[in-house]
């Protein structure tokens, strides 16, 4: 993420009267991205270069002499600029890697987190013969596809209400071939799965956030992600509320569901569950961090 400090200068974008060395671009494009407040200023500056000349991160080393001209300095000048000021990495490139794979995003959709992949690890190791799936608020699509790649008997619908996000999800399902299996279905959480199951996997990622906390996060995220796939309400546990009554509709006998949250409220998470489907099986599971991240449901 990228945070200026008040007062801060940087130094202006690579500027030069003659060609410079791919090193001494990649050199003072650290040196303005540290300016700005990058905390990791290098590799930033190497993905953009990279990114902007078409070439593998390696490459910038194995031709670190090459010199430079303007029509090359014109392709960096924006993205040093927009990195500076606080525009995610992920959307400059136009891409994240998530489990393994390579995902477009855009400023569309939330970028896929690392912490989200516990997700996909559960639902691999709890429904591996699962033949029905759905990703309920999908985004880009990186949790259902991700499962879908690994399940190779797994079909998987992507709900997605916004219209922007659900093209972008059909375009990682052709990015990864998928189309066979994966379907993006625009709509409300489970409204357009009636009628298409039963599911025996449902997996979803909802807005968690709560409005306060949205309002202070950092830059790089309020200001250039999609506040609809982060601001869960008032107390964060907003989305969960409409998504769990329309579950048992679409839901098969013994199905998992799988609720990321956030780990302060994981639990106000399973009272919602319990008061909404009854007594079903829970457990909590942690994140790389070793924090509660994600709900396990089992229904009868």
């Amino acid at each position: 993420m990228s945070r200026r400090q008040p007062g801060s200068r940087a130094e202006p974008p690579v500027e030069s009267q003659a060609p410079l060395s791919l090193l001494e671009v990649l050199r003072r494009s650290t040196r303005h991205l540290a300016a700005s407040g990058s905390e990791t200023p290098r590799l930033d500056s190497e993905l953009i270069l990279a990114h902007a000349l078409q070439l593998d991160r390696i490459d910038i080393y194995v031709q670190f002499e090459r010199p430079l001209g303007e029509a090359d300095l014109a392709l960096i000048r924006p993205l040093l600029a927009a990195r500076a000021q606080g525009r995610p990495l992920a959307q400059l490139v136009g891409r994240r890697e998530f489990f393994g794979l390579d995902f477009a995003v855009d400023e569309r959709v939330l970028i896929p987190r690392p912490e989200s992949e516990l997700l996909v690890e559960l639902a691999i190791r709890l429904q591996p013969e699962a033949e029905r799936a759905a990703d309920l608020g999908s985004g880009s699509g990186c949790l259902g596809i991700a499962m879908a790649a690994n399940l190779p008997q797994l079909r998987c619908d992507l709900v997605e209400l916004d219209p922007g996000a659900a093209a972008v999800a059909s375009q990682n399902v052709a990015r990864h071939h998928l189309q066979a299996r994966v379907r993006v279905r625009e709509g409300s959480w489970a409204e357009p799965l009636e009628g298409l199951g039963p599911y025996q996997l449902l997996v979803s990622n909802p807005p968690y956030v709560t409005t306060s906390e949205w309002e202070r996060l950092e830059r790089s995220v309020r200001d250039f992600e999609p506040r609809r796939a982060l601001d869960g309400g008032e107390d964060g546990l907003g989305p969960y509320r409409e998504l769990l009554p329309q579950l048992p509709g679409v839901a098969a006998p013994g199905a998992t569901i799988l609720l990321e949250g956030d780990p302060r409220r994981l639990g106000g998470v399973e009272r919602l569950v319990q008061e909404v489907l009854g007594e079903v099986a829970t457990a909590r599971h942690l994140d790389l961090t070793g924090r509660e991240r994600v709900l396990e449901v089992r229904l009868p």
